[in-house]
């Protein structure tokens, strides 16, 4: 009876081994997910877009937060503010993740605001390790000075916008709200020849989310829980995959413009009419951030 729990044991460790060896053998550079929305012109046919009458640079603001982050409240009226200068010439986006976004298993926080794709981003770029609330501004600075504290947005912004946009993004959303089928179609324009690796990521995000906040600042609200707190700009999930799709490669003659399409269907639990799809290309190498776009669901 020994003799054969022993030959069961190596076995099961063989086993074990081997799917080890098997897993191991790929190299995987960036965290992978399956894109939730595919790219699919059949289902969507891809609309005529409209010419671009004014050039603009908009810059990506990822404000990465979390519910029992007690110093993201104020950050978030930082972000705000900013908004209110900049207009549609800043792009936010609300990433819950980290430490300070993780539900409880009882009581006020609950509620689970994280996405696979925010989290992806989160470990990577390292923010939920140096702590909430801080931010990443177009990904500027990649791998070493690319994470700015609330104190440090409004300059960062203002540096990302003192520069000429390179490419150009416009987003046509259409939403069917029997199926509650979004189609998403995105032309990345070339301002000038480009030789770089650059992906286009698409991302759902949802703004008007009532829920509880913790929160230290007076001046912002009640201390120590705004319990009907608004979340805004909140990332929902990623459209295309967490990494985005190719859009040029070293190499590679830019075309004049590339077009892609999603259908992506859209979560009972969001209220649609606040909703909206965020669209950025980026250097797949540096990861810079070279041009970013919103457009609510609902045009």
């Amino acid at each position: 009876m020994k003799t054969l729990n022993i030959k069961l044991l190596f076995s099961a460790m063989a086993l074990v081994a081997g799917i080890f060896y098997l897993v191991s053998c790929d190299k995987i550079e960036e965290p992978f997910t399956t894109p939730t929305g595919s790219n699919d012109t059949a289902a969507c046919p891809v609309p005529e877009f409209p010419a671009v009458t004014e050039l603009k640079k908009r810059v990506l603001l990822e404000d990465y937060t979390g519910h029992t982050c007690v110093n993201c409240p104020k950050a978030a009226v930082t972000a705000h503010n900013l908004k209110e200068t900049y207009g549609d010439q800043l792009v936010l986006l609300a990433v819950h993740a980290g430490f300070f976004a993780n539900p409880t298993a009882s009581g006020d926080f609950i509620y689970d605001f994280r996405s696979e794709a925010g989290t992806a981003w989160d470990s990577f770029f390292g923010v939920g390790m140096v702590g909430n609330p801080n931010g990443l501004i177009n990904r500027i600075g990649y791998p070493n000075n690319h994470i700015t504290a609330p104190a440090g947005w409004g300059a960062a912004v203002g540096n990302a916008l003192a520069t000429g946009p390179l490419v150009d993004l416009q987003v046509i959303n259409e939403y069917d709200a029997t199926e509650r089928k979004l189609c998403t179609h995105v032309k990345t324009r070339f301002i000038t020849s480009i030789d770089r690796n650059l992906k286009l990521i698409v991302v759902l995000t949802e703004s008007g989310i009532i829920e509880p906040q913790k929160n230290n600042d007076a001046d912002v609200g009640v201390v120590p829980i705004i319990f009907d707190y608004v979340h805004n700009h909140v990332l929902r999930t990623a459209i295309t995959s967490t990494w985005g799709n190719a859009v040029s490669a070293i190499g590679t003659a830019n075309p004049e413009s590339v077009v892609k399409t999603f259908k992506h269907i859209v979560n009972e639990a969001y209220i649609v009419e606040n909703c909206t799809v965020v669209a950025f290309v980026y250097d797949d190498d540096t990861k810079e951030v070279l041009q970013a776009v919103e457009a609510d669901v609902i045009q």
